[in-house]
């Protein structure tokens, strides 16, 4: 079977829980014997091959309002020129164009990782298209899916038609070394860690004036940066200390040492699908700190 992912900034993964999430799915896909392609867009990606997945970088136009929403439009018209037999959508975003392969008889399948227009960033008219994505994503797809029970259970009830559910998972680990990680100048337990994109839900803010009424040694380390809101960004380095470090985008081993030896991982969301920051921290069974928003509970 030939299947195409669309919606993620590609592979291999340098920013976010959805690319993570394409990179493991995509990986088992292959391993079943099924040909993946997963388009993405620049700076993220590159054409290339990827454990066996396919990677198309497409172009996007690369503002906060149509970066994502113009690459999933180039990738959606790219599919109908061939012979797909499945088009997985991520996102209720990309999903608003998941009706241009249906028309030609191709399945389409969409994921639901969050319901982005709870986002403050966005505008009015963002916000309405991005419902209108997860309405096309649950009403008119072949399959829907939630990485949340509970957002599951709300599609359900606001729509009417199944929704299934297939959590976000990581996969268990031996605590590796602290090798690599130790070149941030930090110590092994003597570190709390969060990990995310910059945005105003992600709390990161609440978190750093708590921390500077925290005596303790340790530091905080925030990993992840912003790529269309460099005011949010520039508060946060405002508000800090010289205890808090701003290591920018990390992923793979690094990310791992990092989980593995953080004394506590904190995640002070406001909007939340099913995180997967928090589950790979936990994976390593570090405890965690999280807001109480049902999504993290």
């Amino acid at each position: 079977m030939k299947i195409a992912i669309i919606g993620s900034r590609g592979l291999p993964v340098v920013y976010g829980g959805i690319e993570r999430h394409v990179e493991e799915i995509g990986r088992r896909f292959v391993e079943r014997g099924h040909d993946v392609t997963v388009f993405g867009r620049k700076p993220f990606s590159r054409n290339g091959t990827f454990n066996g997945i396919e990677v198309r970088v497409l172009p996007s136009i690369q503002t906060k309002n149509l970066d994502t929403a113009s690459n999933a439009l180039a990738a959606s018209i790219r599919v109908l020129f061939n012979a797909f037999d499945v088009v997985h959508y991520h996102g209720i975003g990309p999903s608003i164009f998941s009706w241009i392969p249906s028309v030609l008889g191709k399945k389409t399948v969409a994921t639901i990782h969050a319901q982005d227009y709870r986002q403050r960033k966005w505008g009015v008219f963002a916000k309405a298209l991005l419902k209108q994505g997860e309405r096309t994503a649950v009403k008119y797809c072949n399959a829907t899916i939630s990485v949340s029970k509970l957002m599951a259970g709300q599609l359900e009830d606001k729509y009417g038609k199944h929704v299934h559910y297939i959590p976000n998972g990581a996969t268990l680990l031996d605590v590796p070394r602290f090798d690599r990680a130790a070149n941030l100048g930090i110590e092994p337990g003597r570190y709390i860690l969060t990990v995310g994109r910059f945005i105003v839900e992600r709390g990161f803010h609440t978190l750093i004036r708590a921390f500077g009424e925290v005596d303790t040694a340790d530091k905080l380390v925030i990993v992840g940066d912003t790529n269309f809101d460099p005011a949010y960004s520039a508060e946060l380095r405002r508000l800090a200390n010289d205890r808090v470090l701003f290591p920018g985008y990390i992923s793979g081993p690094v990310l791992n040492e990092l989980y593995a030896h953080c004394n506590v991982y904190v995640l002070p969301s406001t909007v939340e699908g099913l995180p997967i920051s928090l589950i790979e921290a936990m994976s390593f069974s570090r405890p965690v700190i999280i807001s109480d928003i049902p999504e993290n509970l």
